[in-house]
């Protein structure tokens, strides 16, 4: 009887061993070919990994400037218009400013600080960036996004 047990387990030990190489080999076979992407530890599929991570260059004709972005931007923050700043900002990044302007005191000191308007930016595809010196020892930045629609936006102040 315990023979009997003994082989029984063994066959279902080796089944699943069979299976496991099996589904190994599959799946080597899979990122081989490309069908399957791993990025960050995770399993993408083409389709999946080109929603989770949109291309970042593409052809868009710009339908405004980052210059002009910018003076919506400050025009708005002027007059306290904090949703309409907002508006100039990329969507993913606008609680996390909605939450910083919420600082009255520090918002106002802030406001103050940026410069009244902006040029020379240096544009790398979809990508622009605006460097400036307030005098405090430090490069400041401005970031700036174009979307696949040719909008650009504020991503990083």
């Amino acid at each position: 009887m315990t023979k009997k047990i003994l082989k029984i387990a063994a066959i279902v030990i080796g089944v699943l061993i069979l299976a496991y190489i099996g589904w190994s080999v599959y799946l080597k076979i899979k990122i081989d070919r490309g069908d399957i992407i791993i990025w960050d530890g995770k399993a993408y599929t083409k389709e999946e990994l080109q929603k989770t991570f949109p291309p970042q260059e593409y052809k868009a004709e710009a339908k405004n400037t980052p210059e002009e972005v910018y003076a919506k931007f400050r025009e708005a923050l002027l007059k306290n218009d904090i949703e309409g700043a907002l508006a100039q900002i990329r969507e993913k990044n606008r609680e996390e400013y909605r939450q910083a302007f919420s600082d009255k005191e520090k918002f106002d000191k802030w406001v103050k600080s940026l410069p009244e308007k902006i040029s020379n930016i240096k544009i790398n595809n979809n990508f622009g960036t605006y460097f400036w010196d307030k005098n405090d020892g430090f490069e400041h930045a401005i970031d700036f996004i174009k979307d696949s629609n040719g909008y650009w936006q504020i991503d990083q102040l």
